[in-house]
């Protein structure tokens, strides 16, 4: 059978470097027929060279995440969980399916506190601990058996060629392997794959994982039952309860058994004409954003420049209130009340658009989330997912894929199960039940999903075509990264790309690997024009942040019958079409 991805091998130095076939050469394209974006070559290459064969945007979305399992493991893979925006063309209709991690039948709301009641570190839950049931596999098998075109066990084949033959460890695993190096370096399998003595394996090393091409070859053959039903699910249970102790609470292959894929409520809203499509809760980056462009929608942002302070503000004042409504509302809605309606109403939001300054921001003391529920629910912020991977399709047929997936933070749990790494999800609950009385909607229950910031997210034109596939990774700032590229087309007329390459201006709390501790303010993105601005916004009141705020937009834009394929420079992102 003819390779799907071919292999140019070069020598630099001491280092083997692996280059995919075809090569992106810049991070926009142009095409015609089809289009992808990714945040890592390898992944866009797959993708591009599996629609080129006559697969459809689902065949592409499962090559593409198997080969991001090899090569961006520390971010991403089959060991976690997977949120996908699906646009069926022939139907005009949308599917929102998710894959998330779910919390074993043994967790309870209380598992995380210690004697005193007190909410234990999370650096004590990350390891073994911290691994939820993964959803990422049951979604792009279940999802493929529905839509897809090509043979399931051929879609393996990239992510197999890779893990057998080589790819270049990236700058980002290297950096993520050196900042969790102390939780990791005792994995045996993480430790035999990254490590050379009592180093990490240097950028650019060829890289091969022998355990996860033979894990995928029987995926391969056996579909997602090897994991659910199989000999990988029983594998897991049996090496994380291993390293759990007697008191703390165990996987089951039951759990493996029962996990089911859901399909979610379509988020749909209007700006400026236009239909707004995103994800239900338990993703609640969705729900943000269309709250924000609610608000946004009295202000006459085209008017203003882009280089100015003020649509900066007011995007970012309106995403401070919507931010508020997330934390106390948001949670797995097949065991909370997730009132998404009623924070969507238009006459809710009109009120909630009024608290925005006239001029200047808002003291933290005066944000509050809006009153739109009986329940006495608790207003707490909590750890989102700080590494994650997104994918942007538009394939032939004109059906699209806005996917993005996490393992919970870098490296996931830190436990490598047959190649496989393992999520951290259960660290994304809220280890605290209630405060004061006050129920907190992200809390842990069994089968629980927990909460997500993850937005994708797609555009139609007022005439009712496609017009923006997008998300990006970045934690709890990816709204406010999609807000931007949404805010570039519609209020300034920019192409995606020129919307993806505005700075990133957003308030909250952002790691920054060039400081030692976390920074909570305005995010001012360094090197960038936002730079000029500095002064207005302390004059403004806020407490600026001039950092690298790297995000990882990957969209396809659709202009009089043209794909773009747009890509985020501050990243090694790139883009493929024909």
């Amino acid at each position: 059978m003819q390779r799907r991805i071919l292999f140019l091998l070069s020598t630099l130095s001491t280092t083997a470097l692996a280059i995919p076939y075809p090569l992106p050469t810049a991070p926009d394209a142009i095409g015609d027929q089809f289009m992808v974006s990714a945040t890592n070559q390898y992944v866009t290459s797959t993708g591009y060279s599996i629609l080129k064969q006559g697969g459809n945007a689902v065949d592409a979305m499962v090559a593409m995440q198997m080969v991001m399992s090899v090569v961006e493991p520390d971010m991403t893979g089959i060991g976690g969980g997977t949120f996908a925006l699906y646009y069926n063309k022939a139907k005009d209709s949308f599917i929102a399916y998710d894959g998330r991690d779910t919390a074993p039948s043994s967790a309870t709301p209380d598992m995380f506190l210690n004697e005193d009641g007190k909410a234990i570190p999370r650096n004590d839950i990350l390891g073994p601990r911290s691994v939820a049931i993964p959803g990422t596999l049951k979604l792009l098998y279940s999802t493929h058996q529905e839509h897809g075109k090509l043979e399931w066990a051929e879609l393996l084949e990239p992510a197999i060629d890779y893990a057998q033959n080589g790819y270049a460890m990236n700058s980002y695993t290297y950096d993520i392997l050196v900042r969790e190096q102390s939780r990791l370096e005792s994995d045996p399998e993480i430790n035999a794959l990254y490590w050379a003595g009592d180093d990490v394996k240097p950028t650019g090393s060829m890289m091969t994982n022998p355990e996860l091409a033979n894990t995928l070859k029987l995926i391969a053959k056996h579909g997602d039952s090897y994991m659910y039903n199989g000999p990988l699910g029983e594998h897991i249970v049996e090496t994380v309860n291993a390293r759990l102790d007697d008191d703390q609470y165990k996987l089951s292959m039951k759990d493996f058994n029962n996990y089911q894929m859901v399909e979610r409520d379509i988020v749909q809203s209007t700006y400026r004409g236009h239909d707004i499509v995103s994800f239900g809760y338990p993703a609640s980056g969705g729900v943000l954003v269309a709250q924000t462009l609610e608000m946004l929608e009295p202000y006459k942002i085209n008017e203003m420049h882009y280089t100015d302070a003020e649509p900066w503000r007011l995007m970012t004042e309106a995403m401070r209130l919507a931010k508020e409504d997330r934390i106390t509302y948001a949670g797995d809605p097949s065991y909370v009340d997730a009132p998404v309606e009623k924070l969507l109403d238009k006459n809710y939001l009109a009120e909630r658009g009024k608290l925005l300054p006239k001029q200047g921001s808002m003291n933290q003391n005066e944000l509050k989330p809006g009153t739109i529920s009986q329940k006495n629910l608790a207003n707490i912020d909590g750890f989102e997912s700080q590494d994650t991977g997104h994918i942007s399709i538009v394939d032939a047929e004109g059906n699209a894929i806005a996917m993005t997936s996490t393992v919970g933070t870098g490296m996931g749990s830190g436990v490598m199960v047959d190649g496989v790494l393992l999520n951290a999800q259960m660290a994304n609950f809220s280890s605290v039940p209630e405060i004061e009385g006050k129920a907190v909607q992200n809390s842990i229950m069994a089968g629980k999903r927990p909460r997500s910031a993850i937005t994708p997210l797609m555009v139609m034109e007022p005439s009712g075509g496609l017009k923006l596939v997008v998300g990006s990774p970045g934690s709890s700032q990816i709204p406010g990264y999609v807000l931007k590229t949404v805010v570039g087309m519609i209020d300034w007329d920019l192409s995606a790309q020129s919307a993806i390459d505005l700075p990133n201006i957003q308030y909250g709390t952002k790691i920054d690997r060039t400081k030692p501790y976390n920074p909570t303010g305005l995010l001012v993105e360094k090197r960038t024009y936002a730079e000029i601005l500095v002064p207005e916004f302390t004059e403004m009141g806020y407490e600026v942040h001039v950092i690298p705020v790297v995000s990882g937009l990957n969209a396809v834009e659709i202009n009089n019958g043209k794909l773009y394929g747009a890509t985020d420079r501050r990243r090694a992102s790139t883009s493929l079409g024909d």
